[in-house]
């Protein structure tokens, strides 16, 4: 799976307002940071609050903050917002054989396993600083 440049840019925010708690963010401090696009950035932030991941504020001292606790964030949340998971395509609609039946069954426990490990992660775990 490649993750789309929507949902990295979604991450980046999220990570920075992580590590920002106290006050508002501004969009242009992100891109400036990450040296990204504002203007892609201003679509991702709108994303995000529309999702009810942040909260954001508009104005000459506008900007954003998380909606939620960090821990209550998690990686996986991010990614099934932005991202659009496709299994295995329909090769034989009708008497489809074995083992196309039993490919699918892999991909679909696959997909599972990488949506179910992705959750394990919160944006708190992320921010961590390890010793």
């Amino acid at each position: 799976m490649k993750m789309t440049r929507s949902t990295d840019y979604a991450i980046r925010v999220l990570l920075y307002a992580t590590l920002n708690p106290n006050r508002l963010v501004q969009i242009q401090e992100v891109a400036d940071h990450y040296a990204i696009s504002k203007n892609h950035l201003m679509k991702i932030v709108h994303a995000l609050s529309k999702f009810g991941l942040i909260t954001s504020y508009q104005g000459r001292n506008g900007g954003f903050k998380l909606a939620k606790a960090p821990n209550e964030i998690t990686l996986g949340q991010v990614v099934a917002l932005f991202e659009e998971v496709s299994y295995l395509k329909e090769v034989l609609p009708t008497n489809e054989k074995e083992t196309l039946k039993n490919t699918r069954q892999a991909f679909d426990e696959a997909f599972l396993l990488f949506a179910n490990a992705l959750q394990a992660y919160t944006l708190e775990d992320l921010t961590k600083v390890k010793v």
